[in-house]
């Protein structure tokens, strides 16, 4: 059985980095910038993750 990977994956990142960019920054009370770094790698990560699953998943 071949897995596919949710096709709804990649357009999760705004949704995931606008949640955990703006709860980190408000959590740890850290200022603009880093609250920025946070947002922009938890909103690459599914993109990231659903290229490599796709890539992975291809060779076979």
């Amino acid at each position: 059985m071949k897995l596919k990977p949710p096709m709804w994956l990649p357009y999760l990142d705004p949704v995931l980095a606008a949640g955990v960019g703006g709860g980190v920054g408000y959590w740890l009370e850290i200022g603009f910038w880093p609250t920025l770094a946070v947002a922009l790698i938890c909103g690459f990560t599914p993109i990231l993750a659903y290229r490599l699953w796709k890539r992975l998943h291809h060779r076979r």
